[in-house]
This record gives structure tokens, C-alpha cells and sequence, in this order.
């Protein structure tokens, strides 16, 4: 099923109608799921390209030395600039206004899925029905939410699937060229969906009739996206594919990575026991196996599992592991647990429809909600066990929100010149991206920077002084009475500094 047969006859109602579902639900969780899950989240995203439109915020050193690429944080730079062209200007509200365009992005590659569904021979109904838990899903929603470059380019490997599958249906060049395009635009957004292209170019050699042919443009097509990477990076960093060299000689060749911890082969493994419900993997194990099996049966869902396989493979090699790497799989273990589902369906049920519409509603309330478990705590909380917010706890995990909104509640005071931050260190902030004020912004964490850093400001005698306290640090006693307190939201109060 291609586009064009999606504008030529009704197969565009249930596709608009999953889309609509799928960026609705997307839409809640941008503007209900707030916290960073990880501090990349804000200062290799958001905050470069808030520094790039309005000339204020943190750089770190990925942005210093040219460890990332300017593409991403470029796009976000011009979704800022419309928002602010178009009168959006309360800090929350633009950073739920990118984490909706993004969204749009995830509610395609949600709405692929069902283009995908309908090649397994499932009528209309039955596809959407399959299709319908992965709109709805509480874990890719969750996922959608981030502005991570590992959330940013998921939608675009699962278009270059697409495409690519399209290819093996109808053998036209240009879905190679769509495919290869795709895969570059994951790529030039995070470099590690580079493992994944090349897991696709090499399902197209095994899966496509002229497999030399497709497996050459794509491969060629794709070393033409990473050039562009490289010419981007002359008129950003100043030489060809700087970020990219820099990037690999900070994580592999100086393993720079494995300082911030080094976890086992097993790692994302365990992880995925953890997450998804035991049917859930073995569904998706039991699609893998009948794929490999036969393959040339099995074209479509050999294409559509093996790079993402590939991918979860390589970075299961590698010593540094955060979950947020492998997001991508996530999405893959939803889509080939129900791929299994609608073969049962497809293979064995007398009334397909109805058995399809209790599939859905299975896999929707009972699978789905053994992720709830893990991440309903994390919906709009972040959690670290690396930072030392006061006293001698560190190391111990902590599970802390409201820090985003309360920057925001201080960047909307009209006569606030300059304001302190006080409980959480600053890369577990939203920076200037949800500060989104003139002004100077300081934070402190340490208990003892607490007393010396409110007696600068007392001492400053500056007008406009606004301070906010995490709940439960202690104001030192001789300058209680120079704060007037302002508003309390239950995590932060702030105070007004009086003069």
C-alpha cells in the first residue's frame, strides 16, 4: 500500500484516523510529561537552538568543540522562530509547541505502520485495529514526549523501512531514493542510526530480487546524505564531518563514554524484561525467529526487523548503556508483537474482525500497562542517582519535578532581573530554554553554595531579585527575613528578594 493509492481511494480514513489518534495522544503527553528524562534532552536539543534564535543559553562542551551536528538543533532553532513569529512567547507553552511538532513526526511513523499492516493481506479494519494500540500506547507516547535526538529520529528510520518495503513490492528507484533519504535525515540527527542503515541497506540485498541494485543505491545514496552531514559541519564547525570525527574519537577512540559507566552485554536485555510484558518479547522473539526462518517468504518483516535487530546488537556491544539509546527497539518489540497477533488472526480465527477487535483491546490494556508500571512514577519526574543535590547522598536515586515549570514561572515575572535556583544542579535544569527570559539565571546546589550565594545576592542589593528553593533545603536563618515569599507549587518556592 503506497501514498498514492491512500489519496486515490478510502484507505486515507483509517490512515488520517490513526494519525489524528496517535498525535492527540501525543499532544497529552507533550504538554503533561514535562521533566527531562535525561539532561541531553535540553542542552544537546533545545538549548543551543534557544541560544541560536534569542542569543541566550548553556553551552556545554559537545558545542564548545564540535561533538554534535548543528542539523537538529538547527531545525528547532526554526520551530522557535515561528513560534515566536506567531506570538507564542510563555516559555512552557514553546517547548510544548516543539515537542507537538515533533510529535507529528512520531504520529506518521505510527500511521506507516498501518500502510505496513495492510501488505500482510489484513482487511482495512483489521490493520487499524492493530495499529490502534501503538497510536494509544502509554510507552510510545512517553517516548514521542522527548525532544531527544533518539526520539527525533525514530520516525524517520521507520519511513526509510517503509520506503524500502515499498521498494520490494514495486521496484521503483525513487522508494530508494525516499529510503535512503530518510535514513540520512535519522542519521544527520543522531549518528548511531548509521548501524541501522547499514543493517537496511544489507535486508535489501537479502530481500530484494535485484538485490545489487538496491542494496548499491541505497548504500551510495546513504554515503550522500553523510556528505551533506560533512558540508554542514564546514559552514558550522569550520571542517568536513567535524562533529561526526569528534563525536567517535570523545565516545570510541578516548572511550570518554565509559567514564559516565560501563554496564554488561546483558544490559538492554534485562531491561526489556523489566519493561515490556513477558507476551509482549516473546511475540515479538516468535516474529523474529519465523522472519529468519524464512526470509523470502517473510520479505516484509525480515526488512522491517533486522536493521532495528542490528542496531539493538551493536549497541548492546558497546560498554556505555542508557536505555534512552535503544528507544527505537521499543517502538520495534510493539510493532512485531502485534505483526504476531494479526498473523494469528490472520492465519486461524473464522471471525477475523471480531478476534481482531479483541487482540487490539488486548494488546492495548493488559500489555501496555505493564510498561504504566515502570514510567507512570517518571510521567512528569525525573529521576538520577548521579548527582549530589545536598547532604551525603549521593548515589542515591532521587525521583524529583516541578523544575521545568517553576523555571517557567520565573521567566513569566514581568520586573524579574535576575534569579537564583536553588536544589538542583544545573544540568538537571531546562536552562534557558525554559527560562526563556533576559536575565541572569544562577544555580546551586551544594549546601554550602546555598549561604554564600544568597549572601551575594542580599549584598548585590539589585532590584528584580527572585530566588526559588526545592522543597526541603533549608533558608539559612540570618536571610529569612530578606525573602518575601511568592507563590509555593509543592516541589519550589520562590521568593521575591526584598531590597
Amino acid at each position: 500500500m503506497n501514498m498514492k493509492k491512500i489519496c486515490n481511494n478510502s484507505e486515507w480514513l483509517p490512515f488520517l484516523a490513526i494519525f489524528t489518534l496517535s498525535l492527540l495522544v501525543r499532544i497529552y503527553a507533550s504538554a503533561t510529561s514535562i521533566a527531562q528524562v535525561y539532561p541531553d534532552e535540553i542542552y544537546q536539543t533545545l538549548e543551543p537552538a534557544h541560544k541560536l534564535v534569542f542569543g541566550r543559553g548553556i553551552t556545554y562542551w559537545e558545542f564548545k568543540y564540535g561533538a554534535r551536528s548543528w542539523f537538529f538543533p538547527g531545525i528547532l532553532a526554526g520551530v522557535y522562530k515561528i513560534l515566536d513569529l506567531i506570538g507564542v512567547r510563555d516559555p512552557l507553552s514553546i517547548n510544548i509547541g516543539i515537542k507537538i511538532f515533533l510529535s507529528i513526526f512520531n504520529s506518521l511513523a505510527v500511521s506507516v505502520v498501518y500502510l505496513l499492516f495492510r501488505r500482510h493481506d489484513l482487511t482495512k479494519k483489521e490493520a487499524f485495529l492493530f495499529t490502534l494500540p501503538l497510536a494509544a500506547s502509554y510507552l510510545v507516547s512517553y517516548i514521542s514526549a522527548r525532544t531527544l535526538t533518539e526520539s527525533a529520529s525514530l520516525p524517520f528510520m521507520v519511513f526509510a523501512v517503509y520506503f524500502a518495503s515499498n521498494y520490494i513490492e514495486n521496484e521503483r528507484i525513487k522508494e530508494l531514493v525516499f529510503a535512503f533519504f530518510a535514513a540520512g535525515i535519522a542519521f544527520m540527527i543522531r549518528f548511531q542510526t548509521g548501524v541501522f542503515a547499514f543493517g537496511l541497506a544489507v535486508a535489501l540485498f537479502l530481500t530484494a530480487r535485484k538485490r545489487f541494485r538496491a542494496s548499491l543505491i541505497f548504500g551510495f545514496g546513504f554515503l550522500g546524505m553523510m556528505v551533506i552531514q560533512g558540508i554542514l559541519d564546514i559552514f558550522t564547525w569550520g571542517s568536513f564531518f567535524k562533529s561526526a570525527i569528534t563525536y567517535f574519537d570523545y565516545n570510541v577512540l578516548r572511550g570518554v563514554a565509559n567514564k559516565h559507566g560501563i554496564s554488561p552485554w546483558y544490559f538492554y536485555l534485562v531491561d526489556f524484561v523489566k519493561t515490556f510484558h513477558p507476551i509482549t518479547l516473546a511475540t515479538a522473539v516468535l516474529t523474529m525467529i519465523a522472519g529468519v526462518v524464512d526470509f523470502r517468504k517473510n520479505r516484509q518483516i525480515f526488512l522491517f526487523f533486522f536493521p532495528f535487530l542490528l542496531f539493538f546488537i551493536v549497541h548492546s556491544a558497546i560498554g556505555h548503556k542508557e536505555p534512552r539509546f535503544v528507544f527505537a527497539c521499543y517502538f520495534a518489540v510493539l510493532v512485531l508483537s502485534a505483526e504476531f497477533f494479526a498473523f494469528l488472526c490472520r492465519k486461524y480465527a473464522k471471525k477475523r474482525e471480531k478476534t481482531a477487535l479483541f487482540l487490539s483491546i488486548f494488546l492495548l490494556f493488559s500489555l501496555d500497562a505493564f510498561t504504566h508500571i515502570k514510567y507512570a512514577p517518571l510521567w512528569n519526574h525525573s529521576a538520577t542517582s548521579v548527582d549530589n543535590f545536598y547532604g551525603n547522598d549521593r548515589g542515591v536515586k532521587k525521583v524529583f519535578g516541578g523544575v521545568l515549570e517553576t523555571e517557567a514561572e520565573l521567566g513569566r515575572i514581568k520586573d524579574l532581573k535576575r534569579a537564583y535556583f536553588f536544589g538542583i544542579p544545573q544540568i538537571w535544569t531546562g536552562g534557558y530554554a525554559y527560562f526563556h527570559k533576559n536575565a541572569p539565571i544562577l544555580f546551586v546546589s551544594k549546601p554550602e553554595d546555598v549561604r554564600k550565594m544568597l549572601k551575594k545576592a542580599v549584598d548585590s542589593k539589585q532590584s528584580g531579585t527572585y530566588c526559588a528553593f526545592k522543597n526541603g533545603i533549608e533558608i539559612p536563618q540570618e536571610y529569612r527575613g530578606n525573602l518575601e515569599k511568592i507563590s509555593d507549587n509543592g516541589d519550589f518556592t520562590i521568593f521575591r528578594l526584598k531590597i
